[in-house]
C-alpha cells in the first residue's frame, strides 16, 4: 500500500473512531451507571446490596458481563486476519439493549417491578457482555490502525469531544426528570430511548472503520493451549504484571461509585433531577483534562497518565468526606474530579496496553487484562454490604485507603516505549 492510501485510511480511520467516541459517550451517559441506573433502580428498591449488584453488572470501571467472554473470544479470532464481522456482530446487539429497555421501562415499569427489574438486569448484562466480545477485536483494530505517537490523542479527543455531547445529555436528563410533565416511568424510558439512538448511531461509525493488516498467528489454539500462553505473559512479563495490579488496586473507585448520587439523595437531600447536573459536571471534568492527559501520553508516557489520574482518583472519596453537609450544592465538585479520573484511567491504561503489547500477542494482552479485573466487578457489591452493615463515610475512607496503595504501586511501573 503506497503511503498516500496509508495516510488515507489512517485519516479516514481517526475520523470514524472519533465519531464513534462522541455518538457513544453522548448516549451512554443516558444510561449512566453512576448517576441514571442507580437513580432507576431505586424507584423498585432501596437494598444498597441490589443498586450495588446493578453496578457490577453494568460499572464503567469494571462489569461482569464485559469479562467472562474475553479470553474465550480472543482465543477464537486471534489468527484471524480480519476481526470486523464480529466487532459488528457484537455493536448490533449492545445498540438493541437499549431499544427494548426503554419498551420494556414504559410498558412495566409502572405496574411490575419485578419483571422490570429482572428484564433491567438481563438486557444490561446481554449489553456489557457483548460489550466483553467486542473489546477484544475492537483494541485489536486500533492497535493496528492507530500509531503508537498518535494512540494518547486518539483516545483522549474520543473522550474530549464525546463529552460535549454527554454534558448536553446531562441537561437534557435534568431538564426530562424535572419537568412533571414527563412522570414515571416514561421519563427514565424516554432516556434509554435516547441512549439506544445516540448508540446505533455511533456504531454506524465504528462498523465502517477499515482494517489495517498486519501478521497474525497462522493456527487456532485450543482454548486451554491459547489460555495457558496467556497466562506465561504473567510469568515472564513483570511490568505487565504490575500493571494489572494496578488496574485492580485503582479500580477501588468502583466501590464507591453508585453510592455518591444515593449519599446526596439520603444525606445531603439533594432533589433527584440533579443527576443530570452530576453527570454534566462529569464530563466537565473529563473535557478539562482529556487533551492534557492525551498530550502527556504522547510525550511523556502513559505511566504518568496512570499515575496522575490515580491522584485524582484518591481526591474524590475525600472530597466527600470534607464536604460540609450545610453546602450540597458543592457536591458538584466531585464529579469533577471524578471526570478527570476516569478519563485519565481509559486513557493511561489504553495507551500502556497498547504500548506493552507485541502486535501478534495484542490479542491475549488484551484479553488477559479484561479478566484480570474480575475482582473490581464485584466491588460495587462490596460497597452496598458495607454501607448496610456499617457507614457511607466507612466505604469512602476504605476506598481511599485502597486508591492510595495503587498510587505507591505505579512507582514500579516502567514505562513501556522505553524498553
Amino acid at each position: 500500500m503506497m503511503n498516500k492510501e496509508k495516510e488515507s485510511v489512517l485519516k479516514f480511520n481517526f475520523i470514524m473512531g472519533i465519531l464513534h467516541g462522541i455518538f457513544y459517550s453522548g448516549g451512554i451517559a443516558f444510561g449512566s451507571s453512576t448517576t441514571v441506573l442507580p437513580a432507576f433502580f431505586a424507584n423498585f428498591t432501596s437494598s444498597k446490596i441490589l443498586i450495588g449488584l446493578s453496578s457490577s453488572i453494568t460499572g464503567e470501571i469494571g462489569s461482569l458481563g464485559n469479562i467472562l467472554p474475553q479470553l474465550f473470544v480472543a482465543s477464537k479470532i486471534e489468527h484471524r486476519i480480519h476481526k470486523r464481522p464480529l466487532l459488528r456482530f457484537a455493536i448490533t446487539v449492545r445498540a438493541l439493549c437499549w431499544g427494548l429497555l426503554a419498551l420494556v421501562t414504559y410498558l412495566f415499569a409502572e405496574n411490575n417491578a419485578g419483571l422490570t427489574l429482572a428484564a433491567s438486569f438481563l438486557l444490561l448484562f446481554l449489553f456489557t457482555f457483548m460489550g466483553g466480545v467486542a473489546t477484544v477485536p475492537f483494541m485489536d483494530i486500533w492497535g493496528r490502525a492507530i500509531p503508537s505517537n498518535l494512540r494518547g490523542r486518539f483516545f483522549g479527543y474520543r473522550q474530549l469531544l464525546g463529552a460535549f455531547l454527554a454534558v448536553l445529555s446531562g441537561f437534557t436528563i435534568n431538564f426530562i426528570l424535572n419537568d412533571s410533565r414527563i412522570s414515571f416511568p416514561v421519563n427514565y424510558a424516554l432516556l434509554f430511548l435516547l441512549a439506544f439512538i445516540l448508540i446505533t448511531i455511533s456504531y454506524f461509525a465504528l462498523g465502517s472503520v477499515k482494517e489495517t493488516i498486519t501478521e497474525v498467528h497462522k493456527e487456532q489454539l485450543s482454548f486451554y493451549s491459547f489460555a495457558g500462553k496467556a497466562f506465561d505473559i504473567l510469568k515472564n512479563n513483570s511490568n505487565y504484571r504490575k500493571f494489572l495490579v494496578i488496574q485492580i488496586f485503582s479500580g477501588a473507585i468502583a466501590l464507591s461509585l453508585p453510592f455518591f448520587v444515593l449519599y446526596a439523595k439520603d444525606v445531603l437531600q439533594i432533589r433527584i433531577g440533579m443527576i443530570g447536573i452530576f453527570l454534566s459536571a462529569q464530563m466537565l471534568g473529563l473535557i478539562l483534562s482529556n487533551i492534557i492527559w492525551g498530550h502527556l501520553s504522547d510525550s511523556l508516557g502513559s505511566k504518568k497518565v496512570i499515575q496522575f489520574s490515580i491522584l485524582f482518583g484518591m481526591l474524590v472519596p475525600l472530597f466527600v468526606l470534607i464536604l460540609p453537609h450545610n453546602f450540597p450544592n458543592l457536591f458538584v465538585i466531585l464529579f469533577v474530579l471524578l471526570g478527570c479520573f476516569i478519563s485519565g484511567r481509559v486513557i493511561g491504561k489504553n495507551a500502556f496496553l497498547l504500548d506493552i503489547a507485541p502486535d501478534k500477542d495484542r490479542p491475549r494482552y488484551i484479553s488477559l487484562e479484561g479478566s484480570f479485573r474480575l475482582p473490581v466487578v464485584f466491588f460495587p457489591l462490596i460497597g452496598g454490604m458495607l454501607i448496610q452493615r456499617s457507614s457511607y463515610e466507612m466505604l469512602f475512607v476504605i476506598t481511599g485507603l485502597l486508591l492510595s496503595g495503587a498510587f505507591i504501586l505505579s512507582f514500579g511501573l516502567e514505562e513501556p516505549r522505553k524498553l
